[in-house]
């Protein structure tokens, strides 16, 4: 009884630190909900950053009225040399409008060097890129992908990459050899409040 009691706690104590990452990363990720990130607006040293993201959006999005902002700013420091203007991250007052650029942005950037993505912790962020592959792969068979934040569904079933052990198959990253990836069945898949995207391209 004496050595249960202890293996369980040496159990507790040990997954303390990991419960802990997880529930930083979870606030983190929380408090990004109403973000968006722009990518490819031109800048200049003097400017208002929300007025012009309010004129890109109305340009791009035509819209006939200004949406509501928290706060707008560009992310990292200027350089006037730079051949790349910084991104934008900008927290929407209202998730509806949030949303609505969200999910207009393929559609109404398509074919321009403008995009829009959702923003995430860069722990969350280092798993979606892992995914991306796979999500490429699984559209070119025709396969419907959904990404929710960190985890991706395939034809609604969860897909679960391989560990850090399992040693890669050849092919297309986390595909088995006959080229599908490997998913997880679950016949009634998490449900989040954010819809997962993949990087919006204008």
């Amino acid at each position: 009884m004496v050595t249960k009691s202890v293996d369980r706690m040496s159990k507790e104590v040990s997954t303390k630190p990991l419960n802990t990452r997880n529930s930083v990363i979870d606030l983190k990720a929380r408090s990004m909900r109403d973000n968006l990130v722009f990518t490819g607006i031109q800048e200049d040293d003097r400017e208002d950053t929300e007025e012009v993201l309010q004129a890109f959006l109305k340009r791009k999005f035509k819209l006939d009225y200004e949406v509501q902002f928290e706060r707008a700013h560009r992310v990292g420091k200027y350089n006037e040399f730079s051949e790349y203007p910084r991104n934008i991250v900008a927290k929407f007052t209202y998730f509806k409008d949030r949303e609505f650029i969200r999910t207009s942005a393929p559609k109404k950037l398509r074919g321009t060097r403008f995009y829009v993505n959702e923003q995430f912790p860069p722990e969350i962020e280092q798993k979606r890129k892992k995914l991306y592959p796979v999500m490429r792969q699984a559209k070119k068979e025709n396969k419907r992908t959904k990404l929710v934040r960190d985890v991706l569904y395939i034809n609604g079933e969860m897909y679960t990459p391989p560990t850090e052990s399992t040693p890669k198959p050849r092919g297309a990253w986390g595909q088995n050899p006959t080229g599908t990836p490997t998913v997880e069945r679950q016949t009634n898949p998490l449900k989040r409040q954010r819809q997962g995207s993949t990087p919006d391209r204008g």
